[in-house]
């Protein structure tokens, strides 16, 4: 065999092996669960700690010849929380929200039954019953929410706005065009709305005007 014909049989065999390599690597790839988009069935509300949802795979996976194969339900999947130390942004996710997973390398089940560092569960890797859920994503447009951009703050809800706190501090001109209904005292500077008084009338029966 010449030489050229000696090295047109090793980049052959080269081509082989390599398609080979590449077959066997495609097919486990396909075996490891990816971050997919999904839709939130059920929510398990935390008793003051986060709490977890049930979701479902929404691209669904499919046989040679294209028939769909939904994937099944992912059931106790924690979900994402704004929050640092004891502060926190709360907005749990609802039934029919859509968000996303991310999978994670390893068995997580016992972390997050402890919430503490601890051993992989199992020894499965790259499993869609290992992620945490993160939302949302493709929902329709709020109803309640708080909008920050470079104009300012804006507060929007159809509901009841609640502040409770020892202690509120209000640095600017406030204006109001509904009602406040207030079950303490209302002061603005030294002047009390409960025990301010008023000077320069007579004592008697007689009511002072109505303020302008």
């Amino acid at each position: 065999m010449s030489e050229s014909s000696s090295s047109f049989v090793g980049i052959t065999q080269g081509n082989t092996n390599s398609s080979a390599i590449d077959a066997a690597v495609r097919r486990n790839l396909t075996d490891l669960g990816t971050n997919v988009l999904v839709q939130v069935s059920a929510v398990h509300a935390g008793d003051g700690i986060v709490g977890t949802v049930d979701v479902t795979p929404m691209v669904h996976q499919q046989t040679s010849d294209g028939t769909a194969v939904p994937h099944g339900t992912i059931y106790g999947v924690p979900y994402l929380r704004i929050q640092g130390g004891a502060c926190a942004v709360i907005v749990d996710p609802v039934a029919g929200d859509i968000g996303y997973i991310i999978i994670s390398g390893r068995d997580q089940s016992n972390v997050v039954a402890t919430r503490a560092p601890a051993l992989p569960g199992s020894f499965r890797q790259h499993s869609m019953a290992d992620c945490v859920y993160v939302g949302g994503f493709l929902n329709d447009a709020p109803e309640h929410y708080v909008q920050i951009t470079t104009d300012g703050v804006r507060i929007i809800t159809t509901g009841k706005v609640t502040v409770q706190a020892s202690e509120m501090d209000v640095n600017c001109d406030l204006k109001v065009s509904g009602t406040i209904t207030a079950t303490g005292d209302v002061q603005a500077g030294a002047v009390s709305l409960e025990s301010h008084v008023h000077g320069g009338v007579q004592s008697g029966g007689s009511k002072t005007s109505a303020p302008e």
